[in-house]
């Protein structure tokens, strides 16, 4: 399977409502996840204008492991470390409350990501259920209205696409809503690739809301 990417270069998204353009952008990503599947070569050539490049030399994935290394392990070391004209300074753990409601919203955020981005062309339902039982609000209704579309291009495609959630951090969070950027990476295979398992890496941005007690996506994008 293959995705093109919802609003390359965007920044952080503030979760609203549901509402038009919630539905259109939505609809927009939705369509083109389900047109990419069978699209490898052409998205191919976009591929360093849409995704970052993963080269070895640095860059993104450098900061993603800044991202995901735990800040405290140095932190009393290097307070009162001056930095040109900063002075490192210890910040307090954060509360136990806070905590618990990040941890959450990673969790929820990395398993709409894995449900989204693993599917297969010979079990689609089981895919499509999972993420649906991931979501709400717009993104739940145009996710439903685009399953029937989405099986039929898997399946004559037959497009097998796997992912893992390498990284995911978070860009805001409140009692109830919340912003996560998710890195994934895996493979792809299907009639194009000549049924060859072609390396493909995501990163996605997924709003959130706290429903009974759930973390829910009620918005997702690719970004660059």
């Amino acid at each position: 399977m293959e995705v093109d990417a919802g609003r390359a270069g965007g920044g952080p998204v503030t979760p609203q409502a549901p509402g038009t353009s919630d539905r259109t952008r939505v609809r927009l990503n939705i369509g083109l996840y389900a047109v990419a599947l069978v699209c490898v070569a052409a998205i191919g050539l976009l591929g360093s204008h849409i995704w970052g490049k993963v080269d070895g030399s640095g860059g993104f994935w450098d900061h993603a492991a800044d991202v995901v290394r735990d800040p405290t392990a140095d932190a009393g070391s290097r307070a009162g470390e001056r930095i040109g004209d900063a002075t490192v300074e210890a910040l307090p753990a954060a509360g136990s409350e806070e905590q618990e409601r990040t941890a959450g919203v990673i969790e929820a955020a990395t398993r709409m990501s894995n449900a989204f981005l693993n599917v297969r062309y010979d079990d689609v339902e089981a895919s499509a259920e999972a993420v649906k039982g991931l979501a709400t609000g717009a993104f739940l209704q145009q996710y439903e209205k685009s399953t029937k579309g989405l099986e039929t291009v898997a399946k004559r495609a037959r497009s097998i696409q796997t992912s893992e959630v390498l990284w995911a951090g978070v860009v805001a969070v409140d009692d109830d809503s919340a912003t996560v950027i998710v890195a994934s990476s895996g493979t792809v295979s299907n009639k194009t690739t000549d049924s060859r398992a072609v390396p493909r890496n995501y990163r996605l941005q997924l709003s959130l809301m706290l429903q009974d007690g759930e973390w829910l996506t009620n918005d997702l994008q690719f970004v660059a």
